[in-house]
């Protein structure tokens, strides 16, 4: 079973385009398991604290990984790094937005699964 690593901002979609994230991976995966670090959970913790947009996207992802049974990995030093050396190391598709995250992860030979046109997900 294919592993999806998904990161902060990614989980934020699904408030901010509502997007049904585990399904919409499920079409384009298969069967899969959703993957993250504890680095991405302390990251929206700290934004669900905050009033506004950001503040309710970050309760709704933590609500989506709590919903899906989502996979959380110890990590250590930052996140970013932790996502590449996972993916690479594991052979797992990493999910992300981050345009430079994007670009290194491609670098490095990772799948990567982005975003296109507000409602579909796809590889990049």
């Amino acid at each position: 079973m294919i592993e999806a690593v998904v990161d902060t901002n990614f989980l934020m979609l699904a408030y901010q385009f509502k997007l049904n994230i585990p399904e919409k991976l499920g079409e384009l995966l298969g069967a899969y398991r959703m993957v993250t670090c504890d680095g991405v959970v302390r990251e929206l913790k700290k934004l669900s604290l905050g009033k506004g947009r950001d503040g309710v996207a970050a309760r709704y992802a933590l609500k989506v990984l709590d919903g899906c049974g989502a996979e959380v990995k110890r990590s250590k030093g930052e996140v970013d790094e932790w996502i590449v050396g996972y993916c690479k190391k594991e052979g797992a598709v990493a999910c992300t937005v981050d345009k430079k995250l994007r670009e290194r992860l491609k670098r490095e030979g990772v799948k990567v699964v982005i975003m296109r046109g507000k409602k579909q997900l796809q590889f990049a």
